[in-house]
């Protein structure tokens, strides 16, 4: 997987008692077009420290161009923001 940490905009879900789900999101493409992405299946979620922030850390499964590709996104709690990590 390569390295990116871009920022995204998310849909996520939260359940009752706060965890949350992503969906699908929107990132800026080398060609500074919007491209969506859905997410097939979490296959992990964990909780993490990078550089004193914690973040949650979910490594998801989704299709892009009719291949599967692993990805892992990471949510920064304390700033409410989502990134696309690595994929």
């Amino acid at each position: 997987m390569k390295l990116l940490r871009k920022p995204i905009e998310m849909v996520a879900w939260f359940d009752y008692e706060g965890n949350t789900t992503p969906v699908k999101f929107r990132l800026l493409n080398e060609a500074e077009e919007n491209t969506v992405v859905k997410i097939k299946r979490i296959v992990k979620r964990e909780v993490d420290k990078f550089a004193g922030n914690r973040m949650m850390k979910y490594t998801c499964e989704t299709c892009i161009n009719g291949e599967l590709k692993l990805l892992e996104l990471r949510y920064e709690l304390d700033t409410c923001r989502w990134y696309l990590y690595k994929m």
